[in-house]
């Protein structure tokens, strides 16, 4: 049985926000503070561990009666053993991490660790724009590009814990740099937040990337070059959704992230490139923005534990129990 209330864990290069969590997805208490990633994988650990005993001041002190702890986490998880497998430059010294088991020597609790993408995926599907679907492709889109896929509703993981990995998906047009994998020509390149800031850099012959947030003012503003990026970067997306909607035929397609709040600037170029580029039938597929904002990632987190009461992953992926 699904307990009331989980710590959720979302952790990122540059903060690591923990929420309580009750079991209908609703997050009752926040904490967010910066990650400690220059410091190593133990700082990370420690720190996840005083928000953890912070947000569980109020619980009864036997081990048996502590809250459990779902981490959504950067890399390719290993969700039965929540290890870290590989890990990108964001997160130095975070491969080969034992970060669930590390986390519950910290705090006794129990602990299950999945990717962040997943988490966002899980709490999306579980309470947000994905509710009711039991096919539905998930992107987030910041920093990076992420991904998950739930499957007659199952979250895949895939035999090397790498499905979903949607930001790591070749892709041709506008991606110059290298990856954060090392690798040149995936999405990541072209379609994430830093990626489009420096295409517009690119542009206007500046030394450096501006904020994305000012790039975004200036498409609205009637700025070319700013409607140029954003158009690239969300044409990128939107075909590469189409060719998976063509390939594993979801009810929906959910985008999420800080690059997918800009508005319509984003959001039209977006549309049509996922409804133009794929099958005729991807024109009956609803594309549609998360609904948890911040919360998702927390939420998903938290949903691994609440709804995964034994971790049951196989190749195949995670069912979670509605």
């Amino acid at each position: 049985m699904a307990r009331a209330f989980a710590i959720g864990v979302d952790v990122g290069g540059s903060k690591v926000a923990a929420g309580l969590v009750h079991e209908q997805g609703r997050v009752c208490r926040r904490i967010s503070l910066p990650t400690p990633h220059g410091q190593g994988a133990a700082a990370v650990i420690g720190l996840i561990a005083d928000m953890c005993r912070d947000l569980g001041a109020n619980e009864a002190a036997d081990a048996d009666s502590r809250l459990p702890v779902g981490i959504g986490s950067p890399g390719v998880i290993d969700p039965r053993r929540g290890y870290v497998v590989t890990a990108t430059d964001t997160m130095p010294g975070w491969k080969g991490t034992e970060l669930a088991d590390d986390l519950r020597r910290a705090t006794g609790r129990r602990v299950v660790a999945d990717n962040d993408a997943n988490a966002f995926a899980l709490g999306e599907h579980l309470y947000g724009a994905g509710r009711g679907a039991s096919d539905a492709l998930y992107a987030t889109v910041g920093t990076s590009v992420g991904g998950g896929l739930v499957l007659q509703g199952r979250l895949l993981t895939g035999a090397h814990h790498s499905a979903g990995e949607l930001g790591h998906f070749p892709v041709s047009g506008p991606g110059r740099d290298v990856c954060s994998c090392g690798r040149a020509g995936h999405l990541e390149t072209a379609a994430s937040g830093p990626a489009m800031a420096a295409a517009y850099a690119r542009l206007t012959g500046r030394n450096t990337p501006p904020d994305l947030r000012e790039v975004a003012d200036g498409a609205r503003h009637g700025d070319v070059d700013a409607v140029t990026v954003l158009r690239q970067g969300a044409e990128a997306l939107g075909r590469t959704l189409a060719g998976l909607a063509a390939v594993f035929g979801p009810h929906r397609v959910v985008v999420g992230g800080g690059v997918a709040q800009i508005g319509a600037e984003y959001w039209t170029p977006l549309r049509h490139a996922f409804h133009s580029s794929g099958l005729p039938s991807t024109a009956a597929v609803d594309i549609e923005p998360a609904a948890l904002g911040d919360d998702a990632g927390v939420a998903g987190a938290a949903a691994l534990t609440l709804h995964h009461p034994t971790p049951a992953h196989d190749k195949r992926g995670t069912a979670p129990d509605r």
